[in-house]
């Protein structure tokens, strides 16, 4: 008996792609809301009686280096663990140089910004040891006078002395104990008004001493040096090994720590002095999370309790050293205390009703996250571009060769689809694989590996499977925006909800790097611009294909307003809508059918300047401690540190391109596949992109529209280098699945409504 002829399939509607995308961002956000979201930092009444500044309390910041929370317990250190009291926290101590030095956290707190103490360059530092802090000479640093010219020459407009300058313009009272203490309020002269040496203070006693009568005679800041911890198995290779182990080291520093909390508990007592301990240095060439607590009143009112948070991370238990200064500025002086060119902001503390043991957990394994991923982020990378190359090699091969006959060629295709869907799956599992705490398996770098390594394949395959199986499988453009969609769509949630998922994984933030700690950075906004446009080309596709030209034009705008909010607000990018509004106006152009002119591409370009010009302006008229990346941009411009700035992204994009040569490969063989294999080379007759781009009209405008996006990423992003080569790891492979598909209705001859002609 004749089989009966099966009912011809109807294509996904013009909405099913985005239905498919609704429901994984509702699945991702109820994954993610089984965490807590980060809780903003509570922000009691003011004091009775204080200013429209705030309420200002006396201060006793106790600095030292190399502490990390691995090194404190009740039984070893217990003045360091009794901090627990307050909020807990840890500092991101990166400064100009990978690993930094206890000068370089002393001039981070006297300049608000990254500085250092060596002159040399990056290679020259790595094994270079790191030197003493000079003590105060007859009421002068003695070294001051070069740390400027240091600052002045670098390229992070570093001015060392602004926090005592600060201090000493306001008639602050304020004590420095220690050589360190010395550096972080000196003036901009060098000058040190009030100063105890360590021969003075030579005994944990004695500092407690001097701590209390500055209380006691009415100063407002009192900084103390607690000492340095350098770790003997991880010294660069000119230093000289300490005379004791890294434990008697801890142990030092602790009984300071204990004495300043004795004297602050026998002078004004705890509940009106502000005690701030903070590790401020590395122990050694390799970079860790420090140890940061804090009890006492915090700025703007209220008590430290739980966890340590500030502005400039928006990491709930992650600072910065940058975020000291600021803070001693808002306590001394008040939360409108007009001092600019501090990068970092006031840091506060959330959560107050967490448990102890929680709150350890929880700083604990921030550090061992970072370090964790550390070593794993190169290889990661070497190996995803290396199967980069394999894969368009694998392509080249299966889209020119058919072997086994029209069945062999149909199942050889079928596998380079399924397999390029993967290789588009991985972008967004890199991030949905710290939905598991892959960290805590094992405590090798292979025991690491292996587990993040099957998170990650356990989200490729679930991700594959949606975009492989769902209403939309038939439609080659179908995965393409599924994993565009998915990929945006954890992002977007993720940037919303608190970067929790971009934090310490392998694509993501590196919070020892310091380079950011929240929203989007280059690669995730690459992924993020990249996946949100395929999601728009596969929406407009399908409604040019049902002739809604103007409904396609109006989604591509509507869509693209919707990523440019999530990447330049949730996203905190200030390079990010600069390259997403150009290419989505003229996307949107397209695919309006409207001619596309020189002069309506230089409007398009004035008109996101101007935005640009006008939201930065907006946060520069705020208060400067309200001030985000945008206004402290402007302020840089104002005095006159543009090329500074220029100068640091230039530096940065010659690093990646000569540095990491896989991206470049990547970049390099993933445009000579395209123009070799994809466009000149004739499959079936016909060039197999030409004929893609027939079937489906809003491709061809899309494709476009990437090479906009990228190519202005790159332009105007520090590390923009990475841009290009992120983003084509993402729509690459996605395009490969598009093609093959293309190939193998080719080769059955069937017939689909694909071939239906757009409007005119």
């Amino acid at each position: 008996m004749p089989s009966r002829p099966r009912a011809a399939r109807r294509p996904a509607s013009p909405t099913a792609v985005a239905r498919a995308a609704l429901t994984a961002l509702a699945a991702l956000a109820l994954l993610l809301g089984a965490a807590p979201a980060p809780a903003r930092a509570t922000a009691p009444d003011p004091t009775p009686g204080a200013g429209a500044g705030g309420s200002t309390s006396p201060l006793v910041l106790v600095g030292f280096s190399g502490v990390r929370w691995s090194d404190v317990s009740e039984e070893a250190t217990p003045a360091l663990a009794a901090m627990s009291s307050g909020a807990l926290g840890t500092v991101a101590v990166r400064s100009v140089f990978t690993a930094a030095c206890p000068a370089d956290g002393w001039l981070a707190l006297s300049a608000g910004r990254r500085a250092t103490d060596f002159a040399g360059t990056s290679a020259e530092h790595v094994d270079a040891p790191c030197a003493p802090v000079a003590e105060v000479d007859d009421g002068v640093q003695p070294d001051f006078a070069e740390y400027r010219e240091i600052a002045a020459a670098g390229s992070f407009g570093a001015q060392p002395g602004l926090l005592g300058d600060a201090l000493a313009a306001a008639g602050t009272r304020a004590v420095a104990i220690g050589p360190g203490a010395g550096v972080a309020l000196a003036t901009s002269t060098g000058e040190v008004p009030a100063y105890v040496s360590r021969a003075e203070a030579g005994t944990p006693a004695a500092v407690g001493g001097y701590v209390q009568d500055a209380l006691e005679s009415g100063a407002e800041v009192v900084v103390v040096d607690a000492g340095v911890v350098r770790d003997p198995a991880d010294l660069p290779g000119r230093e000289e090994p300490p005379a004791t182990s890294r434990a008697e080291q801890v142990a030092a520093v602790d009984a300071v720590v204990g004495a300043a909390q004795e004297a602050v508990a026998a002078s004004t007592g705890a509940g009106s002095t502000t005690l701030f301990t903070a590790s401020i240095a590395d122990a050694g060439r390799t970079a860790h999370l420090q140890f940061a607590a804090a009890t006492g009143p915090q700025p703007g009112g209220g008590d430290y309790e739980g966890l340590l948070v500030s502005r400039s991370t928006r990491q709930v238990g992650i600072v910065q050293t940058t975020d000291v200064p600021p803070t001693v500025l808002a306590l001394a002086l008040g939360d409108d205390h007009g001092v600019t060119g501090l990068v970092g902001a006031p840091i506060t503390s959330t959560r107050a009703g967490t448990s102890v043991a929680e709150r350890v957990e929880k700083v604990r394994d921030l550090d061992q996250a970072a370090q964790a991923v550390q070593p794993l982020v190169a290889p990661f990378f070497t190996a995803w571009g290396a199967s980069q190359i394999v894969l368009y090699a694998v392509a080249t091969l299966a889209l020119r060769r058919a072997w086994g006959g029209p069945r062999g060629r149909r199942r050889v295709l079928a596998w380079l689809r399924t397999l390029a869907v993967v290789y588009g799956a991985v972008c967004a599992s890199t991030f949905l694989a710290n939905t598991i705490p892959w960290w805590r398996y094992g405590d090798s770098t292979g025991d690491h590996l292996l587990a993040v390594t099957g998170a990650v394949a356990l989200y490729v395959a679930a991700i594959t499977a949606v975009a492989l199986l769902g209403p939309w499988r038939r439609h080659p453009l179908g995965p393409l925006g599924v994993v565009g969609a998915i990929t945006a769509g954890v992002l977007a949630v993720d940037a919303a909800t608190g970067s929790r998922l971009i934090t310490s994984s392998l694509n993501g933030l590196q919070p020892v790097v310091a380079g950011r700690f929240y929203g989007l950075g280059n690669q995730q906004f690459a992924l993020f611009a990249t996946g949100a446009l395929l999601f728009t080309t596969a929406v407009a596709d399908r409604l040019l294909l049902a002739g809604r030209r103007r409904a396609a034009a109006l989604a591509v705008a509507g869509l693209g307003l919707v990523a440019v909010y999530v990447d330049g607000v949730l996203g905190s990018d200030f390079g990010g809508p600069p390259a997403m509004v150009p290419a989505f106006g003229l996307f949107a152009l397209m695919v309006a059918g409207v001619r596309v002119t020189w002069r309506r591409v230089l409007l398009l370009l004035a008109g996101t300047l101007l935005v640009l010009a006008a939201i930065s302006l907006a946060d520069w008229l705020r208060p400067v401690d309200q001030q985000t990346h945008l206004g402290r941009f402007v302020q840089t411009l104002l005095d006159g540190g543009a090329w500074q700035v220029v100068e640091r992204k230039l530096a940065q994009n010659l690093r990646i391109l000569v540095g990491n040569w896989i991206l470049s490969a990547v970049l390099a063989l993933a445009a000579a596949f395209i123009a070799f294999v994809l466009v000149r080379p004739r499959v079936l007759g016909v060039p197999v992109l030409q004929r893609t781009y027939d079937r489906h009209p809003a491709l061809r405008p899309g494709c476009v529209a990437l090479l906009v996006l990228l190519g202005i990423g790159f332009a105007v992003n520090d590390s923009g280098a990475a841009v290009p080569a992120v983003g084509a790891m993402l729509a690459v492979p996605l395009l490969i699945a598009t093609c093959t598909r293309t190939v193998e209705t080719l080769g059955s001859g069937a017939t689909s409504p694909e071939r239906t002609p757009a409007p005119r």
